[in-house]
């Protein structure tokens, strides 16, 4: 009989609370699930290097998670509503530089899955301010076990994004397989007149080996054109081979990654993958026509590319 006295207002803050918490963690899924791009897009301010910005996106994907359960829930509101509302401030006052003095086509607010440019992100900010000051004035749920509650929250978000996706570094570390690549090929390969006519044969050298509708290859290529642009590399050093079915979908793949600086050559496919073993995306690290690392996308580092690159 008591739900029949619930007042309107009383249900629609209840409502709101549950739909703004749900949808924090919604959007933290979402960012999760295209991590690549969130970590290359903090990179891309160029104020922390790339495992500092990798660690940056993983603690902006778990807050979120944490502040939405926590206000499903109602655990400890006051300080979870405060800081949300101060993180949504922070966010859209990041907006606003980037919508001023950046031409970015998509802030990765929502990940890959629905693309919003910093206008809009800005708008959707906001609306969510709105909302959160609508339901400013309520207070914690001490309900039995909600300490535990709490608990579970926060560890299942830093499970989701240190565990689950882990660092590269932590990936290398733990990966068994390294990424391999056929030296009698290589070396067959290096005889070609097309990469004859390169000049490689002495220094240092990436060559990637990659196809254009690979989606980790782009992912990689992006990666390291972003080293590039910030550490000042030498970008006749790098130099692509690349496979695709056509001229318009390589230069379709310079264009989405920004990556045409690079030199790049063609290859067959049959010969880029006896070239790799088939394992795409691979850059082979190169000095004087000799490969002293293959690397896949996890194992391309920006401390080993700038230490390797002049």
């Amino acid at each position: 009989m008591d739900t029949l006295n619930i007042k309107p207002i009383t249900l629609i803050k209840t409502v709101l609370r549950v739909l703004l918490g749900a949808f924090f963690i919604a959007t933290a899924i979402m960012k999760l699930l295209s991590l690549d791009h969130f970590e290359l897009y903090i990179f891309s301010f160029q104020i922390f290097n790339f495992v500092f910005s990798s660690i940056i996106a993983r603690l902006v994907i778990a807050a979120e998670m944490i502040l939405g359960f926590f206000l499903i829930f109602k655990i400890l509101y006051k300080p979870t509503w405060w800081a949300t509302l101060l993180m949504m401030i922070g966010f859209t006052l990041l907006l606003v530089y980037v919508a001023l003095f950046r031409n970015d086509s998509s802030c990765h607010c929502m990940g890959d899955l629905v693309e919003l440019n910093p206008t809009w992100s800005i708008v959707k900010n906001l609306v969510t301010i709105v909302l959160l000051l609508f339901i400013r004035k309520d207070s914690t749920a001490h309900f039995k076990g909600w300490r535990l509650v709490g608990l579970f929250g926060v560890l299942a978000a830093f499970t989701a994004t240190f565990v689950l996706f882990p660092l590269d570094g932590v990936y290398n570390f733990f990966k068994k397989d390294h990424n391999s690549y056929n030296e009698k090929a290589f070396h067959s390969f290096m005889q070609d007149s097309v990469m004859q006519a390169q000049q490689l044969d002495t220094g240092n050298y990436i060559i990637g080996v990659v196809a254009s509708g690979c989606k980790y290859c782009k992912i990689s290529m992006e990666k390291l054109q972003a080293f590039s642009e910030r550490n000042g590399l030498d970008n006749s050093r790098i130099l692509i081979t690349i496979w695709g079915k056509d001229e318009d979908a390589i230069d379709q793949f310079k264009e989405e990654t920004g990556s045409g600086d690079f030199r790049y050559v063609t290859i067959s496919p049959i010969q880029a993958v006896e070239l790799v073993n088939g394992r795409f995306p691979t850059y082979l690290f190169v000095h004087h026509q000799e490969v002293l690392k293959a690397a896949d996308l996890r194992e391309l580092t920006e401390r080993e590319v700038v230490s390797f690159i002049p």
